[in-house]
């Protein structure tokens, strides 16, 4: 840089002697004027690497700005999904404990106690009764009717034989010693899918025609005697069997079953409920 300024600084000492009137020999005039054009195009070379550079720095600077916005967005958004991550693990403790309260009170779980002597020995020999028809299983406090016998195929409809024994079932279950406990019907069937159109009108599945039948069986119940208020009606579907299903389709006649359980009323889904026939609390008046 100090030569180019030096040679610069010659070329105008030339060029101001020769404005004067000053002689200089033709070749030192060539050389210094040849050397102020190498100047010049260095310095217009170092101007353009200066605005390139300069360029280049501006972009920098932008991009570092650009990546200081996204960051900042970024990090607004993580704390948000901090809090809310806070708040549903709040949330889920919270749920947890309740859960562990339902537990404690035993809502949700069924733990079975055996019925009372009285009501057992009824139940063992209304099964005795009725052998083709019903099962009774003491272990579980539940009475089996074979589907098979109790509906004609994909039909909701009892049939009379099933009807007279579900009025002696009622008859056991209404004696003082079962007079609080109620019966839950569970309808169940096998994997044979619905065929005739007719009956899919109205059973569209398996699922509905067990519901449909544990209604059917229920109405049966009521009609016999037995308080609405003590029952409840479910259905299964094709998804508890208690044997194999045989292969294509072709079901079992195990499976096809209704089954009325004697439920204390302080078990499964009716805890905390008032007993059958109770009073209800009268509702609080507010102003």
């Amino acid at each position: 840089m100090r030569t180019h300024l030096a040679i610069a600084v010659g070329a105008a000492a030339l060029a101001g002697m020769l404005a004067a009137g000053g002689c200089v020999p033709k070749e030192q005039y060539d050389e210094v004027m040849a050397a102020n054009r190498r100047l010049k195009g260095s310095l217009n070379t170092s101007l353009a690497a200066q605005r390139e550079l300069q360029a280049k720095n501006d972009q920098l600077t932008s991009d570092l700005e650009a990546r200081d916005r996204l960051l900042a967005t970024k990090d607004s958004k993580l704390k948000v999904l901090e809090t809310a991550s806070t708040e549903l693990q709040a949330k889920l403790a919270d749920l947890d404990q309740k859960y562990k309260a339902l537990r404690g009170r035993g809502v949700g779980t069924i733990t079975f106690t055996s019925l009372p002597p009285e009501v057992d020995k009824a139940l063992t020999d209304f099964a005795k009764q009725h052998p083709q028809l019903v099962e009774y299983l003491p272990k579980y406090g539940m009475v089996k009717f074979k589907a098979d016998l109790t509906f004609d195929l994909g039909s909701d409809i009892v049939k009379a034989d099933a009807i007279d024994a579900l009025r002696q079932f009622v008859n056991v279950v209404n004696t003082p010693e079962a007079a609080k406990l109620h019966v839950y019907v569970a309808g169940h069937t096998d994997n044979v899918p619905i065929g005739k159109p007719e009956t899919r009108r109205r059973h569209p599945n398996n699922w509905y025609l067990s519901v449909h039948r544990a209604v059917a069986v229920q109405e049966e119940l009521v009609k016999g005697g037995l308080e609405s208020s003590r029952i409840c009606a479910m259905g299964f579907g094709e998804y508890h069997p208690i044997a194999p299903n045989q292969p294509n389709k072709k079901g079992n006649p195990a499976n096809r079953r209704v089954e009325l359980w004697l439920v204390p009323p302080d078990r499964f889904l009716t805890a905390g409920a008032a007993p059958a026939g109770a009073t209800p609390a009268p509702e609080p008046i507010t102003k």
